[in-house]
């Protein structure tokens, strides 16, 4: 298997994987009902979304969990 050292990137490629094709299935659906859904057009605009939201999540994960970190009370 995989070095503990790239979970931060594959848990990050784990989640946006499927949280972009939701996304992407679902405004297809809106935009132009459900048969559009399974087309060449979808995955493409699904690999551009994989291709942009990656980035932001390896980016942004850490950002949040600090501020998180900040925002949860520490019991003694």
């Amino acid at each position: 298997m995989f070095d503990k050292r790239y979970r931060r990137y594959i848990q990050s490629f784990l989640l946006v994987l499927p949280m972009t094709g939701i996304v992407t299935a679902v405004n297809t659906t809106v935009a132009k009902g459900a048969s559009a859904v399974f087309t060449a057009a979808t995955l493409h605009r699904w690999a551009i979304s994989l291709l942009v939201a990656f980035p932001c999540v390896l980016f942004m994960a850490p950002l949040a969990q600090k501020i998180t970190d900040r925002l949860i009370k520490n019991n003694p």
